[in-house]
């Protein structure tokens, strides 16, 4: 997955490792240290371990699959949710939180965003962002945490006031509390947040040089593709509206867009965004599962990325790249996911697969192990 040929596949070859980092990676030929103890993993596909990087996934309640929601929906959705989230107990959203990342793992995933987004008010919003540090620190994944502060209005709540709040008191105890790897907004008029709503706690944060990302345009274009630009932000989500324009300038500035196709089946009048300005810019785009309530439920990155390859005709390289070093890039680890080379973490997803296109393309072929910090855990 480094160099000329990112998906060159090299037949027999030995992955080695020391105190969890890559030592070697190669044919067996070119290897010249012990073999007496290696595992034979009979001719498995191995990749680097596969990255969630949109994961909305610490809440309570109902999944709805895809009905065909409209903007109203959503947010009613969101709003219920979040009641339900924050009634439940730090142990019953941890013990949710887990059953859902062990099902990431099976499909390959070493490395995921922890994502707030279901507070009934900011300082609900805060106290998830904790619950997700406290996991973390115990968590078998690589992963950040992100404080999507910026989800949605609480029921009759006064924007202005809201915006106080989050610089006044929310703000500050983002830092004292030191939760968040990131910040989020979602900008979407009647599902989100507006445009200079948005803009305003962007602004607040990257005073303070916090990384952002943008959910943006996800059921009516309403120019939220103007913030990642502005705010130099590491990702933009959904994007499902956002004109050709909007995605040429998220391109350009490095930001990199994510994709949810799990997101473009539950909206009423789906739309998936025009690749052609992402490819001129350079191709780089992530696919990610929809791990809230209205995604599909499966939390499988495979299946989703089968999904998204059929509905938008991609390669089989942008495909395996927009799981691995490009959602990487948009999770901020490009320096330690997304890649196989000598002197990364030792993060793999191993599959009963004999190439890469079979396995983007055979729904039959599954994750049979994952290695995380050199430790192999294989799935039955």
């Amino acid at each position: 997955m480094a160099g000329e040929e990112p998906l060159a596949v090299i037949d027999n070859a030995v992955l080695a490792a020391e105190d969890g980092i890559i030592s070697f990676a190669g044919p067996v030929a070119g290897y010249g240290g012990d073999l007496s103890s290696a595992r034979d993993m009979a001719q498995a596909l191995v990749l680097p371990g596969l990255v969630v990087c949109h994961n909305a996934v610490l809440w309570a309640g109902d999944v709805v699959g895809p009905t065909g929601q409209t903007a109203e929906d959503y947010r009613d959705r969101t709003l219920a949710v979040a009641k339900d989230t924050c009634a439940a107990d730090d142990d019953a959203l941890l013990a949710l939180l887990q059953q859902r990342i062990e099902r990431l793992a099976r499909s390959g995933v070493t490395a995921c965003e922890l994502k707030s987004g279901f507070g009934t008010e900011p300082a609900e919003e805060l106290r998830l962002a904790v619950l997700l540090r406290r996991f973390q620190a115990d968590c078998a994944m690589r992963t950040k945490v992100t404080l999507a502060i910026g989800h949605a209005y609480a029921e009759a709540a006064d924007p202005d006031a809201f915006l106080a709040q989050i610089e006044t008191e929310i703000v500050p105890q983002t830092y004292a509390l030191a939760c968040a790897d990131a910040v989020e907004v979602f900008c979407d008029d009647g599902a989100g947040l507006d445009l200079d709503h948005c803009s305003t706690i962007l602004e607040l944060y990257y005073k303070k040089k916090t990384p952002s990302r943008v959910a943006c345009d996800r059921f009516d274009d309403c120019a939220g593709a103007t913030l990642p630009a502005s705010f130099y932000s590491r990702a933009a989500l959904f994007l499902n509206r956002t004109d050709d324009i909007g995605l040429a300038g998220i391109a350009r500035v490095g930001c990199v867009p994510v994709l949810v196709p799990e997101a473009v089946a539950a909206d009423d009048d789906g739309n998936f965004p025009d690749l052609k300005p992402l490819r001129d810019a350079g191709g780089r785009f992530a696919i990610s599962t929809e791990a809230g309530p209205d995604g599909c439920g499966t939390l499988d990155l495979l299946a989703t990325l089968r999904s998204a390859r059929n509905q938008l005709g991609l390669t089989v390289e942008e495909a395996i790249q927009s799981v691995t070093v490009h959602a990487a890039q948009a999770l901020g680890l490009a320096d330690q996911a997304g890649c196989i080379a000598p002197g990364r973490p030792c993060d793999l997803a191993l599959f009963d697969a004999d190439s890469p296109e079979t396995l983007v393309s055979d729904p039959s072929t599954r994750c049979t192990s994952v290695v995380r910090s050199g430790i192999l855990t294989e799935f039955n």
